[in-house]
């Protein structure tokens, strides 16, 4: 097994959700962040992050310039695929550098091998990888890689690391100083001392930044009481379930490293979607905290990594937040209507998609003339989340009896349920 094993379970995750990614693309089935994060890499050739997703520069919403590295690869190949195929390699390339750093604190390579497979089978990692793009699907890779670089004390690599986590995301800028101060508590004086210094350097000037513009960024609420504790609870069984609770034996000291990330999620007050959902990109440094701590626990408990996988494939199947779960078809695709999306992504007009039309600014929004409006369309209709109609997605593939289902979004629907126009 060992490395090996690794590998090819991470290109196995890479073909069968990149796959998957594409169908929902196809679909027109994903939401308004993968076209705004398409349309802002593709305006920073001008020298601007302005999108027509948040209609306002993305820079002043998030501190999130490490995305433009990712620029010119849009720039050469400008289309929504290429931002799927980056967030599921980095998923991928994430469960190979965490099975490293496993087996950097001692743990055995083949036991570091099933670690790395669990992580790409827990519901949180499989979200990333099939849900909108986001800053935080690069949470998992370099929140390991700068775990590494730290536990082999080479200085330069780490914070060039931390930089680059620092400029996801204003909330990793706390994550980091706080992993800073263990690390120099802890493990390595000078090492932690220069990560907060450099976290402290990047808030800073993110704060000047939006001083400047007199804007704020777009962070969500937070309440005094937990939100939707029960839900938490869920989301932390089914986080730590494919890990065989291997987090747990960490201790309770070492675990408390871990609170301010659950507090995030904890008291973060209603917002876009449920914050407890265990696939959202919310859960990205939690599940990377959980991962790294699962690998400790490994240390003093290496039988545990037996039961990881079994438990994994049961998360995977009965918890997951994907169309990868049982009952779960994937989407029937109305190739007209993708066909119209691509007509605006190539076309030379400027036009305004209405925002129950998400599915098509994914498609679309590498155009700089698309927009997308910032209400619904008059006769919005809204699409179940899952085909769970098994003879309907078979006979789309030509098997079994030949039927033509009524479609909502790529899911067959019964004949009284009104179909919306995909077409703005």
């Amino acid at each position: 097994m060992k490395n090996r094993a690794v590998l090819l379970a991470a290109g196995a995750f890479t073909v069968v959700y990149f796959a998957l990614d594409l169908n929902r693309l196809y679909a027109l089935r994903y939401g308004a962040d993968l076209g705004t994060y398409a349309q802002t890499l593709m305006n920073l050739q001008h020298g601007s992050s302005w999108n027509f997703g948040e209609w306002r520069p993305h820079f002043q919403v998030h501190d999130s310039w490490a995305l433009a590295l990712l620029a010119p690869l849009l720039w050469f190949f400008p289309s929504a695929e290429l931002l799927l195929l980056v967030q599921v390699v980095a998923i991928a390339l994430a469960a190979i550098v965490l099975a490293a750093f496993a087996v950097e604190i001692g743990v055995d390579r083949r036991v570091a091998a099933l670690l790395g497979i669990a992580f790409l089978l827990t519901p949180s990692a499989q979200g990333l990888a099939y849900d909108n793009f986001s800053e935080n699907v690069f949470v998992p890779l370099l929140a390991f890689s700068g775990a590494l670089m730290v536990r082999r004390r080479a200085l330069l690599p780490a914070l060039a690391i931390s930089a680059l986590l620092l400029g996801l995301k204003e909330d990793e800028i706390f994550f980091v100083a706080w992993f800073g101060a263990a690390c120099a508590l802890f493990w390595d004086r000078r090492l932690g001392i220069a990560i907060v210094a450099l976290a402290a350097i990047n808030g800073a000037g993110f704060v000047i930044f939006e001083a400047l513009h007199h804007v704020q960024p777009h962070d969500p609420g937070y309440t005094l009481l937990p939100h939707d504790p029960v839900g938490v609870l869920g989301l932390l069984l089914f986080l730590l379930l494919p890990f065989a609770f291997a987090p747990l034996a960490i201790g309770w000291k070492r675990l408390l490293l871990g609170l301010p990330l659950l507090a995030e999620i904890l008291f973060m007050a209603p917002w876009t979607y449920e914050p407890s959902r265990i696939g959202s990109h919310y859960t990205a440094p939690l599940l990377a905290a959980a991962a790294l701590a699962a690998a400790a626990g490994l240390q003093v408990r290496p039988g545990l990594a037996k039961a990881m996988v079994p438990l994994g494939l049961v998360a995977t199947l009965f918890f997951n937040d994907t169309v990868l779960h049982v009952a779960r078809w994937p989407y029937i695709v109305d190739w007209s209507a993708y066909a119209h999306a691509i007509a605006l992504r190539e076309g030379t007009r400027a036009a305004t998609i209405p925002r129950d039309q998400e599915g098509v600014w994914a498609v679309a929004a590498v155009n700089p003339r698309m927009r997308l409006a910032q209400t619904p369309g008059a006769n919005a209709v809204f699409c179940p989340a899952y085909d769970r109609d098994a003879a309907a997605f078979f006979s789309s593939l030509g098997i079994g009896a030949r039927q033509s289902p009524r479609l909502c979004g790529g899911v067959p629907v019964a004949p009284n349920v009104p179909t919306p126009s995909p077409f703005p």
